[in-house]
């Protein structure tokens, strides 16, 4: 059983809780009242393991088998009692568990059975006390046996799982963490104390600790850089946390506190105003800054105390602190002489009690040591007499910090304060986080806040701008910040977690902290760990929750960041199935719990007017959903994925979230060794959900999702050959060549499937077009009545694309269209948009370099971009890009620039690799035609260091004669020449292409080697004639005139001119026009002469 006030553990029988004392009839009476109000349901389920972060202290004696020999047998045993009490009382003094005691050795945990935000400082805390009271018992061990024990200690933080029922007959705590603390001890030397480095970072910046150097410890491959300690500072905030960071925001919040100090001037009274908000939302930064603004001015006068959860102090010390510190300011602002008599010894009088009387009163005891040393009331009068004269010359405010730690006595007596009694400009600031007191009556009974509760000022999240804003400065000048987006959704506007993510990444970056990340899944991704002192401040807030409180927050962990009521309820359902709860009492119970988690800042839920929002919830922060994902156990993670996945929720978000929750299922139920028959099941039908959804994805043209989800099919189900085939097309996709390629042999050679190994095939074919291995084209046809067998029209579409592309390559761009239409009609309808996109990219292209005239080209363009580019990114690029040049073609610049602007950005999103080569190129033919050679050249060298990269030989070829023919045009013969020179032959080439090498060769010959030069003309024209391509016959033509001028024969130049001028002129192409007439406009070149040239 827990102790409903702290969550201590407690035996059944125990009558009293054994950390705060509350009695546990209290616990008893109220749980009848539970189970009536809420049914059957609230009975607390089984006790279950669960994993959380915290900290292992290991402390064993040195050199005790040398006493066996020197002491009785019975005096031996009482010396070790002696030790083991002094030791456990150190331990227990500072919040921690003693485990169990291992021959002369200790083991204690901090952490259970509830997590401290500050769980590793009183780890060290007690080690040294541990110290200190050795030294103690030592003193009298060597006056009275003439002896002396010497101890060393070891300490590590990090992640255990951690059992929930004290009676049962096993270890609490287990895992790496227990295993290093350990290790940790036995290498320490006599009196040493060694920390692990996620201690040492959970501690905070007052630990003085020297490096041991890398630590070979016993079980572990890697060394562990040790710590040793040699002390611990306080843990006062203006050493723990970062003020000289710049204040961001928070201006309504301050304008809230000016507000309220402004009132109890003019109301005349007293005021207290609880400033509530989770750890590091910034209230001791934000009440700090505003005190700061208003004393600077002389406006206000302040004393600040600190509330602790443990350690030897007074009940009352926080505002003792505050008073002592206000009263220092006073005597140093006015002088020795008030100094020495007190305050305001005037005579005045407050309630008939004289302020130097109320001071003698206070001196006796509160300001003493924090404890009321008279009745209650009196110390009250007191406190109030001396607070009211203190407020006559300036508002006076009292800050009680860490206003959650606040003990029952220091409540009420802020409370009895603020009453209405008086003290008029006196206000009292209660921060805290939200599960505080809000008055002295205890927390809220759910009526609303108690009677005197005060005002409450509530804390949230900075704002996304404000929150990046704050990022930047932290980070630096120089310390970029990667992932800038999904830094601050998992902070959540939260200044301490953002700062500790930074300073995580950068831990990260120098090689993190072993043994202290939390568990990858539903959480966080894969490789984000979290910083020791963030799985410490949020484990405590969710460790601290009440146990219908907590399964909820478990099982919403498991659906994700955002999960509904509806859906929680029949997660649990499943959950307790075995115990026969009526839905009703789920829902009630489900409703209550989210509005307390909604109370504690742990979720947030949506607008209250909408109802369907108002079903919808969400966790305050992703780092908030990632520690209360971590903290739940592999078996119980297992267990409620597989029951998620038969949500219908999940269910209707497709087959990506389905496989997601199987495979996690079936990945837990592995790591814990239970690969049974069930295990099996859930690993065949996760990989079917995931492969399905990676082909939904690739069709959409989603290449990286689509890599993820069919990756993880692949690794579940490796002889899958559809999952395995299609991942392969998705690396090869996405410009990873040789990774697929070897995928696709694979199922190419071994499946069994037809289809697949067809698929396979026409995808390696396509790999290197033109290359030595089969041709394309020739593979289709053998495909394609597989395809139809099959009734694959994804199949189908590729394959008569293929075939399209081969009336492309040699220039028949007419008889292409036929091919072109069938494939476009199987895409569309397969509902594959890489397909369709493909098809709607060939035909552009033909509609470019066909016949048919600009005009009606452009129009066809645009009305097959209205039809099919809709919600279709890949359409968008494949079709934009030719229309582009179209647009260049009728001097329509602007329309150009818009279209190439648009495929670029849609195209960054994709991740096709391909498209790294072809839109350069595009754009470099825009530039070519509008005169930019330069800029055009630029965009050349990157097309071919992209194809070069991704392994796209043939596109290389494509750059290098675009590139020889604008070096050739600028008169820079040589260059030209070596832009070719690695072209080779013409076999293999497109028609197109094969053309443009004569042509060139033509050209760069005709100077040195005539009757050469005349034969590579003649032949490009006579290749050209082969096509039905305006564009490739005018350039063969007008290559043939550059060719015939340079030879002299100037005549019959001017005619070849003429035949490129009539070709340019009836695709409508303005920009060769123009060339043409700038050629046939220049005078003749004389002919140079072999000799001449010598």
């Amino acid at each position: 059983m827990n102790c409903l006030s702290c969550q201590q553990d407690l035996p059944p029988t125990a009558r009293f809780c054994s950390s705060c004392g509350t009695p546990c009839a209290t616990a008893s009476a109220a749980a009848p009242a539970a189970v009536t109000a809420a049914g059957p349901a609230a009975a607390a389920p089984p006790p279950t393991d669960e994993r959380k972060p915290v900290t292992v202290l290991f402390c064993d004696l040195v050199g005790s088998t040398a006493l066996s020999g020197v002491l009785d047998p019975e005096t031996l045993r009482t010396v070790t009692l002696r030790y083991f009490e002094a030791m456990s009382a150190e331990i227990v003094a500072r919040g921690g568990t003693p485990e169990k005691f291992i021959g002369d050795a200790v083991m204690a945990v901090f952490g259970v059975p509830v997590v401290r935000d500050d769980d590793a400082r009183r780890a060290l805390a007690a080690a040294l006390g541990m110290r200190r009271a050795l030294a103690r018992l030592n003193e009298e061990l060597a006056a009275t046996l003439g002896i002396e024990l010497a101890i060393r200690i070891g300490v590590n933080t990090g992640q255990v799982v951690a059992g929930s029922d004290r009676t049962a007959r096993q270890a609490l705590v287990s895992g790496e963490t227990v295993n290093i603390a350990a290790r940790l001890e036995q290498n320490a030397g006599r009196g040493e104390i060694l920390i692990g480095p996620g201690t040492l970072l959970a501690a905070g910046p007052t630990v003085s600790a020297e490096p041991t150097g890398p630590l070979r410890l016993k079980g572990k491959r890697d060394s562990v850089e040790a710590h040793r300690l040699l002390a611990l500072g306080a843990d006062d905030p203006e050493l723990l946390r970062r003020f000289d960071v710049p204040f961001v925001g928070r201006d309504t919040e301050r304008r809230a506190l000016d507000a309220a100090l402004e009132r109890t001037v003019r109301e005349g009274t007293a005021g207290l105003l609880r400033v509530t908000g989770e750890a590091g939302i910034g209230k001791t930064r934000l009440v700090r800054e505003w005190l700061a603004g208003r004393s600077a001015s002389g406006g206000v006068a302040y004393g600040a105390g600190r509330c602790r959860s443990y350690g030897d102090h007074g009940t009352l010390a926080p505002l003792a602190d505050a008073v002592r510190s206000l009263l220092a300011a006073r005597e140093s602002s006015e002088g020795a002489q008030e100094a020495a008599d007190g305050p305001a010894v005037d005579g005045s009088a407050v309630g008939g009690l004289a302020v130097g009387d109320a001071m003698a009163l206070l001196s006796g005891g509160l300001l003493r040591d924090g404890t009321p040393n008279a009745p209650f009331e009196d110390m009250c009068a007191a406190l109030a007499t001396v607070l009211e004269r203190a407020a006559l010359v300036r508002p006076v405010v009292l800050v009680l910090d860490d206003w959650h730690a606040a003990a029952p006595l220091l409540v009420r007596t802020a409370h009895r304060l603020t009453d209405g009694s008086g003290c008029a400009g006196v206000l009292v600031l209660c921060a805290g986080r939200p599960d505080g007191p809000e008055g002295p009556e205890g927390p809220d009974d759910g009526d609303g806040p108690p009677a005197g509760a005060g005002a409450l000022l509530q804390l949230t999240g900075l704002p996304y701008e404000e929150a990046a804003r704050l990022a930047a400065v932290l980070a630096g000048p120089d310390g970029g910040i990667p992932g800038t987006d999904r830094l601050l959704e998992r902070a959540g506007g939260n200044p301490l977690y953002l700062e500790q993510l930074l300073v995580g990444d950068r831990a990260d970056a120098g090689g993190g902290v072993a043994g202290s990340g939390t568990e990858s899944g539903s959480g966080g991704a894969a490789g984000e760990e979290l910083p020791p002192t963030l799985q410490a401040l949020l484990g405590a807030r969710i460790g601290a929750l009440a146990r219908t409180e907590r399964d909820v927050v478990d099982l919403a962990a498991v659906i994700g960041r955002e999960f509904t009521a509806p859906e929680l309820v029949r997660l649990q359902s499943s959950v307790r199935a075995a115990e026969g709860h009526g839905a009703t009492a789920r829902r009630q119970l489900v409703d209550e719990a989210l509005e307390a988690l909604g109370r504690r800042r742990l979720v947030e839920s949506g607008p209250p007017g909408d109802r369907a929002a108002a079903e919808a919830y969400r966790f305050s922060s992703g780092l908030v959903h990632e520690v209360a994902y971590a903290s739940l156990s592999k078996r119980a993670k297992a267990e409620r994925h597989a029951w998620a996945a038969e949500l219908p929720s999940v269910l209707r978000s497709g087959d990506g979230a389905v496989g997601g929750h199987l495979e996690r299922a079936y990945r837990y139920r592995a790591e814990l060794g239970l690969l049974d028959d069930r295990a099996r099941r859930l690993r065949d039908r996760a990989a079917a959900a995931l492969g399905r959804a990676g082909a939904q994805a690739a069709a959409r043209s989603d290449l990286h999702w689509a890599h993820g989800l069919l990756e993880r099919a692949v690794e579940l189900s490796p002889g899958d050959p559809a999952a395995t085939r299609r991942l392969g097309e998705v690396r090869v996709a996405l410009g990873r060549a040789a990774e697929g390629a070897e995928l696709l042999l694979r199922v190419r050679d071994g499946a069994a499937d037809p289809v697949e190994a067809a698929h396979a095939r026409l995808a390696l074919a396509v790999l290197d077009p033109g290359g030595p291995g089969p041709d394309p084209a020739a593979v289709a046809r053998t495909v394609l009545p597989v395809f139809e067998a099959a009734g694959d029209s994804v199949g189908r579409a590729r394959a008569h694309l293929r075939l399209a592309q081969q009336f492309q390559r040699s220039g028949r761009h007419e008889e292409a269209e036929r091919d072109q239409a069938r494939a476009l009609e199987h895409a569309v309808l397969a509902g594959a948009e890489p397909e369709r996109a493909g098809a709607l990219g060939a035909i552009g292209i033909s509609l470019w370099r066909g016949p048919v005239p600009v005009p009606a080209a452009v129009i066809r363009c645009r009305t097959l971009l209205a039809a099919h580019g809709a919600g279709r990114p890949t359409v968008r690029v494949t079709l934009n890009c030719p229309l582009a040049v179209l647009y260049t073609l009728q001097d329509a610049a602007d329309d150009a620039y818009g279209c190439l602007a648009e495929a670029e950005r849609l195209a960054g999103k994709l991740g096709f690799a391909e498209a790294e080569v072809f839109l350069p190129m595009f754009r470099a033919t825009v530039e070519a035609l509008s005169g930019r050679s330069a800029a055009a050249l630029d965009l050349l060298g990157r097309a071919d260091a992209a194809a070069r990269r991704t392994g796209a030989a043939g596109m290389r070829t494509a750059v290098a004669l675009d590139a020889a023919r604008l070096e050739l045009d600028e008169g820079r013969e040589d260059r030209a020449a070596e832009r070719l020179a690695g072209v080779g032959d013409a076999s293999g080439l497109s028609r197109a292409d094969a053309v443009d090498l004569a042509g060139l060769r033509a050209r760069l010959t005709a100077r040195d080697r005539p009757e050469e030069a005349a034969g590579w003309a003649e032949q490009a024209v006579r290749a050209s004639l082969l096509t039905d391509s305006p564009l490739v016959q005018a350039t063969a033509e007008l290559d043939r005139a550059h060719t015939l001028a340079a030879l002299g024969r100037h005549p019959e130049a001017g005619a070849a001119a003429r035949a490129a001028g009539a070709h340019f002129t009836g695709k409508g192409h303005r920009p060769g026009v123009r060339r043409v007439s700038g050629f046939l406009a220049r005078p003749p070149l004389p002919m140079v002469t072999t000799r001449e040239r010598s």
